[in-house]
């Protein structure tokens, strides 16, 4: 059976080894590891909202320009749309 103070000791070790990964994994070039944590999980955030609208904007190309390259399979799928809605009421 494991005693605590073994217990302890691979847990201040594991400690040890988090704070020496950590300033390498956070450090960027315009913030120091002294970074309060709230401007990085901000930039995070911030990243992620570009990240989606880059991606949303795709999409909504890729809707934009299906009339004109798959014209029938557009016109079918609005008739299947519209006979599904109709068919709701």
């Amino acid at each position: 059976m494991v005693t605590k103070a073994e217990l302890e000791a691979e847990i201040a070790e594991l400690r040890r080894q988090l704070a020496e990964q950590s300033p390498a994994k956070n450090a960027s070039p315009d913030k120091g590891a002294d970074a309060p944590p709230h401007e990085t999980i901000a930039d995070r955030l911030t990243d992620n909202l570009a990240s989606w609208s880059t991606q949303l904007d795709d999409i909504l190309e890729e809707f934009e320009d299906l009339p004109h390259r798959k014209s029938i399979l557009f016109a079918a799928g609005i008739f299947a749309l519209g006979y599904m809605l109709g068919r709701s009421r």
